[in-house]
């Protein structure tokens, strides 16, 4: 099958690799400049940047260079193929390298997910590589105290030290019959590294594997799971599409995939003749908002009556595409009489604040632009009702025939790593892996969750259902990033023995008794695929482009080392993969582009997507698009509970909201601006000075209010205030304007932090700090925007 290339003959592909392969090698400077004179412009190059931010009132930052040794007089310069890891996009890149410094970060014309592009975040992995605050070397904690604030008073030890010491521990852990009892905490991490987690986690015998990813958009995937089976983000076929309707998806600003959306939405919007709609539902006016072509303010935690009032509409006005209803769905009859007795847009204008001939409009325009995408975000699924109203807004792709189409969505295929040898376990692991996971995904509360991320810190001050006495971070910062952010500090206070792997001391790292030093991306190696957007196959490398700094190492070479120490039949089941970072990305990739050919091009494209898969793409009970959730209804019997028909149909619930609404009469929202990098870590000047794009200001966030609830509070543009729930409260500086719900404040995420460094401590608010502790019971997903809020002048 022809792969999914461009629109330019193989020729034109050919001379496109040869360049790239040239560019890889390395080649004298041309310039004829000497390695002193190159230098001495680096020095005034910096000397400005440093002027630059004096001149603005900045917090000071200087360009910290590595060590040169200026007697060498010869400059070489390559360019190398890897990928980016300041989101989960994982954007192919090619950096340029001079004498083995990394100085610039570039896109590679060969990758077709984003069609050679990147976004912003890309260029801030420079100020990540040369971050002046990382960990140079492995520390030992030796204040045995613990908590916020608290020195933990490192002191460095060698690795074999500390290889010694966290072997040691997971050795005995485990010669204890108590593997289980070892927490591995995911941030965000390449896709190599995240397999080689798991795969030691069910070596060694415990099912306590916990990501980020309950923080994210489990409630999405849900609700994609009732419908079609699939327990995974939705991608879309943009650049065919004629209308969006999102419902609150940061598009353009933080939404998965970021740089293919950036891309695509240039490519919809001004590269094609008929412009396609979009129509942004969010209660906040977004970066994508600002760039679409109606903004509809929704009452907070409306979205799905909103949804169900739009398909009323489609299915009353025979707007649907009955072909593919009649033939490929189940449960239509059920879902059709519910939505035309309890959604009449006269009915839901009053619950949303939307009008009713506001709703019937995008209704029809929806249905009849077809091909078109309804589009759900974490705005809109972040909630307790999450799972239902993704639920709610993916079947409206389904009744505009949207499913598996072109200009629809699609279903992402990812590559075909070679198969790793069978785990080799023993009685231990065995009895370890069927103790119940931490988190109590797959519990009575949470029966469709693969994991319930937040509700792990309660289980862990709880001590049920068991303590925790191991646990090992990788690159996690769940101090931050969850609601009640307090109770991550508790809990990782509570654990005997904590490990953290991370290139920075982040919040969460404070509490840790060993501090491993891991590489940052751009000195590492693994392979990488995108999350759900393309629909076609994208591998892309991570290659070193520099050697490791300081006594750095890579997160895969400690995995290896530390599966040795344990021994038997942990260490078994992590032989004969490559035994290293390097070595085992070769391995996994090697049955599908050469190893030299991955190295000198950085990506693999597999073939083009093919549509209309109806026939074998739906995992459902009745193996066509359901209306009526088989899957969940299979599952809750397995689980012993009796479900409705309407817990069995896609519905609105209304919102339980955290605080008194007499005494806390706003809604806090919050969000991720386009500058929020993804590690855990804000230390980045370059990221900071544009942190609030929409806003045009950095180095801060602010408490965003609509100007007349700001009138009638009177306060003002820049006032102090402060931000208060029943969990806590927050200062911070207003920003009064027109694009937010009046009912709504919103403060976006990514800053307020304690630690990371320089660059990142003391500044702005972490709204977090404020949100109370609540989930969607399908999916496990953490709810953060129904905590209610009061906002007052300091």
């Amino acid at each position: 099958m022809q792969g999914n290339k461009p629109n330019e003959s193989q020729d034109q592909l050919s001379s496109i690799e040869n360049k790239i392969r040239n560019l890889n090698r390395e080649k004298p400077n041309r310039l004829g400049i000497s390695r002193r004179a190159f230098l001495g412009v680096s020095a005034g190059a910096a000397a400005a940047v440093a002027a630059s931010y004096a001149l603005t009132k900045r917090p000071e930052v200087r360009l910290v260079l590595p060590p040169q040794d200026i007697a060498d007089e010869t400059i070489t310069e390559k360019w190398i193929a890897t990928s980016c890891l300041n989101c989960p996009t994982r954007c192919a890149t090619r950096v340029r390298v001079v004498n083995d410094k990394a100085v610039r970060i570039a896109i590679n014309p060969l990758s077709e997910v984003s069609e050679g592009e990147t976004c912003p975040r890309s260029h801030i992995g420079l100020q990540v590589l040369y971050d002046p605050d990382r960990i140079e070397g492995p520390l030992k904690r030796s204040n045995p105290q613990k908590g916020k604030g608290i020195d933990p008073q490192w002191a460095p030890i060698s690795w074999e030290q500390a290889f010694s010491e966290v072997g040691g521990r997971l050795k005995a852990l485990r010669e204890q019959g108590q593997p289980h009892r070892l927490l591995l905490l995911l941030g965000l991490n390449s896709i190599s590294n995240e397999d080689l987690v798991y795969r030691f986690a069910s070596a060694y015998g415990t099912p306590n594997v916990v990501s980020r990813e309950g923080l994210d958009n489990e409630a999405e995937k849900a609700g994609e799971w009732m419908a079609d089976g699939h327990f995974t983000h939705s991608a879309y076929d943009l650049p065919r599409t004629n209308y969006i309707l999102s419902f609150g998806a940061s598009i353009v600003e933080s939404q998965k995939p970021l740089a293919r959306n950036l891309r695509m939405w240039g490519k919809i919007r001004r590269e094609r003749p008929n412009r396609a709609k979009v129509v942004v539902v969010d209660p906040r006016y977004s970066v994508t908002a600002a760039k679409a072509d109606q903004w509809i303010p929704i009452k907070p935690g409306t979205d799905g009556a909103l949804a169900m009032a739009i398909a009323n509409v489609i299915v009353s006005e025979g707007l649907y595409d009955a072909s593919f209803v009649d033939n490929w769905t189940a449960g239509f009859e059920e879902y059709r009489n519910l939505v035309l007795s309890d959604y009449s847009p006269d009915k839901v204008a009053d619950l949303t604040g939307i009008e009713a001939d506001v709703i019937r409009q995008i209704a029809r325009e929806f249905a009849q632009s077809r091909p078109a995408i309804a589009w759900r975000g974490r705005g809109a699924t972040c909630w307790p009702n999450g799972s239902y109203t993704s639920y709610a807004i993916f079947c409206l792709n389904a009744l505009v025939g949207s499913i598996d189409a072109p200009g629809g969505v699609m279903y992402q295929t990812n590559p075909a790593y070679k198969d790793m040898p069978e785990l080799t376990e023993d009685s231990i692991a065995t009895q370890g892996k069927a103790q119940p996971s931490i988190d109590l995904r797959g519990d009575v509360r949470f029966p469709a969750a693969r994991v319930v991320t937040n509700q792990t810190a309660d289980s862990m001050l709880d001590g049920a259902p068991y303590p925790i006495e191991v646990a090992v971070g990788f690159n996690s910062n769940f101090n931050m990033e969850a609601p009640g952010t307090g109770r991550w500090d508790a809990a990782m206070a509570k654990v005997p023995y904590y490990v953290h792997v991370a290139p920075s001391i982040t919040e969460m790292a404070e509490y840790a008794d060993i501090l491993l030093p891991a590489c940052t991306f751009l000195e590492d190696w693994a392979y990488e695929h995108c999350p759900p957007g393309s629909g076609f196959t994208e591998l892309k490398i991570k290659q070193a482009v520099v050697s490791p700094l300081h006594e750095s190492k890579r997160m895969a070479d400690m995995l290896f080392e530390l599966a040795r120490r344990v021994g038997g039949t942990t260490a078994q089941s992590l032989a004969d993969i490559g035994g290293s970072a390097q070595e085992f990305v070769r391995y996994r990739t090697e049955n599908l582009i050469s190893w030299q050919d991955f190295r000198d091009k950085g990506v693999w494209v597999g073939p083009a997507y093919e549509y209309g898969k109806y026939d074998r793409v739906f995992k459902t009970p009745s193996g066509k698009f359901e209306f009526r959730s088989g899957n969940l209804e299979a599952l809750l019997k397995e689980a012993g509970q009796a479900g409705d028909g309407l817990t069995l149909l896609p519905h609105y619930e209304d919102v339980e909201f955290l605080g008194n609404e007499s005494a806390y009469p706003l809604v806090l929202v919050t969000y991720h601006p386009l500058m929020d990098i993804e590690n855990g870590n804000q230390n980045y000047p370059w990221a900071q000075e544009v942190f609030m794009v929409m806003h045009g200001y950095g180095w801060a966030n602010f408490v965003e209010m609509n100007s007349k609830t700001a009138h009638a509070l009177r306060i003002r543009d820049r006032d102090m205030v402060w931000v208060e729930s029943a969990y806590g409260k927050l200062k911070a500086t207003a920003r009064v304007f027109e694009g937010i719900h009046p009912q709504v404040v919103a403060i976006s995420n990514g800053q307020g932090h304690y630690a990371c460094g320089r660059w990142a401590k003391g500044l702005g608010v972490n709204p977090n700090e404020i949100v109370g502790v609540d989930y969607d019971h399908t999916s496990g997903q953490a709810a953060f925007f129904n905590t209610r809020v009061k906002v007052y002048r300091a």
